[in-house]
């Protein structure tokens, strides 16, 4: 009996995700030997199950600025923003603002047999070569598939695009989709590459397979470290379904998800929308600002949130990561400044 609980579940957004990253200076992961790339397409690898941890390592936050017209704000520098944990003004150690800085991303695509239906796992896999055809020097790339409870490794990041787009070529629909299970895999896609990422994300939306309950999908989507960019892909009868039908396909849920990681969901039809909008979502990772801080190590671990403001004078819609969990981090000179002088 197909299972969909995905419908029921009620996502927090005062408790959204985000997870603890490597310092930014962290290098790309290097390029495969000639040996290897001439090989066929690697062996489909299970992603590690999920387990909860929280580090205290380094925090990043990518951090996206737009007008009120919608257009990327550039130019903007470390002094221009402000963020707070917890309500408390902190001390931003590190500061990235470099559009030509390499990126990563994973693809991360539904192959449920939904996906054959008017061609999505086609047009998904379009969208992504036209992504992965534009990259720049020190890109690199891994490509996920999901089904049936399990999230596959089909490609492992590298800047070889032949390599990806050979195992692209290998994607099938087949089975029910676990989208639970796919997001929580999404807390280990991107550990150690650059500090500019996105995970891009494939789906119809709708879960009828997942192996997780509600209450541990909570738990981890305040771990996912990544920007999280879902297309969620309709077919020509999605205009004609019911509001309760709609329901059905997860959108809410989607929207939330991406959300709470950063990042954005977009409701598409076919290729002629989805491509346009897979190449805007490219141009926005370029444009992050990474902000990044250290917690103190001291205190209790726990789910603490983040709230970035631009302190430079107009009419600005920031978008980042709302929290991680962990030890917070030294409160800035100014606020202990002001506690001393009040004491």
């Amino acid at each position: 009996m197909k299972r969909k609980f995905f419908a029921g579940l009620v996502f927090s957004l005062a408790l959204p995700a985000l997870g603890q990253q490597p310092v930014p200076t962290a290098k790309p992961a290097p390029e495969p030997t000639r040996a290897r790339e001439a090989q066929s397409p690697p062996q489909q690898q299970e992603v590690p199950t999920f387990t909860e941890t929280a580090e205290t390592e380094y925090v990043l936050l990518p951090v996206i600025v737009l007008d009120k017209k919608g257009r990327f704000v550039d130019g903007l520098e470390k002094k221009d923003f402000r963020v707070r944990v917890d309500a408390v003004p902190i001390q931003v150690d590190s500061f990235e603002r470099d559009d030509n800085a390499p990126v990563s991303m994973a693809f991360l695509v539904d192959t449920s047999g939904s996906m054959e239906i008017a061609g999505k796992l086609d047009n998904a896999k379009r969208a992504i070569r036209s992504i992965v055809s534009g990259r720049l020097p020190g890109d690199d790339f891994a490509l996920f598939a999901f089904s049936e409870g399990d999230v596959k490794m089909v490609a492992d990041f590298s800047s070889n695009s032949d390599r990806l787009f050979r195992a692209l070529d290998e994607l099938d629909a087949g089975g029910q989709t676990a989208l639970f299970d796919a997001v929580a895999a999404t807390p280990k896609l991107l550990k150690g590459k650059n500090a500019k990422r996105a995970i891009l994300l494939f789906t119809d939306g709708v879960d009828n397979a997942s192996k997780l309950t509600p209450e541990k999908m909570a738990e981890i989507l305040q771990q996912v470290s990544t920007p999280v960019y879902a297309f969620g892909m309709k077919n020509v009868m999605y205009d004609l379904l019911s509001e309760q039908q709609r329901q059905e396909l997860f959108v809410e849920n989607l929207k939330m998800l991406a959300a709470s990681s950063g990042g954005k969901m977009y409701l598409v039809g076919g290729d002629e929308e989805l491509r346009p909008l897979a190449a805007k979502v490219n141009s926005e990772v370029r444009k992050q600002y990474i902000l990044g801080f250290s917690p103190s190590g001291r205190g209790e671990l726990k789910y603490r949130v983040v709230f970035v403001s631009v302190t430079k004078k107009g009419n600005w819609l920031v978008r980042t990561r709302r929290g991680y969990r962990g030890t917070a981090p030294e409160a800035s000179a100014s606020v202990n400044i002001q506690r001393k002088e009040g004491s």
